[in-house]
């Protein structure tokens, strides 16, 4: 093969390691999406001795949900009762976000391994003492939490509510349809009995997502 010949083949591998190269891992491309928040906080299950930590929890909020998919949540909690409310939540198609916990015990080493689960719904109000951030989701979110027995669907309603005070640090809850009730002076879905429910999630902050790589920065430019 002449010299000649072989330029033009060279050039084509040479364009296909640099595409390559440039191309995001398999797995990787949530990285690519400009998201709107991430709360961290540590999941905890109370104790009569304490607080028991469980584990590092990452909320990622990519987007609040629109107006549309408020007011359905909010009139089926209205109109139907929060029985419908998983039902409502699974007709939204795009997901706000997602969950990363720590996995399940008495389950084997995999199923203890660290997991990201969807939510649908995400909306923050502002309050006179700080902030809120309700989010809901189709599945059951156990942070740390033994085997269940017997088992039981992963799908099923699950509302968290986080509550910061004015130093930005909040306290997060969590519970089935069934403590779900309609705040008419927020206009939003909440724990009806936020008081009562044990702590979930504690020393919740915001991590505003700021991209280091200039191809991820890019994707956010207005």
């Amino acid at each position: 093969m002449n010299r000649l010949t072989l330029r033009p083949i060279l050039a084509t591998a040479a364009a296909a390691i640099v595409c390559l190269a440039m191309s995001p891992r398999p797995g990787a491309t949530g990285n690519l999406v400009p998201f709107v928040e991430r709360l961290v906080a540590a999941a905890v299950n109370m104790t009569p001795g304490g607080p028991e930590p469980l584990g590092r929890i990452d909320i990622v909020i990519e987007r609040w949900s629109t107006e549309v998919e408020r007011a359905n949540l909010l009139r089926t909690t209205i109109d139907s009762g929060p029985a419908r409310l998983l039902p409502a939540l699974r007709t939204v198609t795009r997901r706000a976000g997602f969950v990363q916990s720590p996995g399940r015990h008495g389950l084997g080493a995999r199923a203890r391994e660290r997991r990201a689960q969807n939510f649908q719904f995400a909306q923050e109000i502002k309050t006179p003492t700080g902030r809120q951030v309700v989010i809901a989701t189709d599945q059951h979110l156990g942070f740390g939490e033994p085997a269940r027995t017997p088992p039981s669907s992963d799908y099923e309603f699950t509302l968290i509510d986080i509550r910061f005070g004015p130093d930005g640090v909040g306290v997060g809850k969590m519970a089935p349809e069934s403590n779900v009730a309609y705040n008419k002076e927020k206009k939003t879905i909440e724990l009806g009995n936020y008081r009562t429910l044990p702590e979930q999630l504690s020393a919740v902050r915001s991590e505003l997502w700021r991209p280091s790589h200039p191809r991820l920065a890019a994707l956010t430019q207005p």
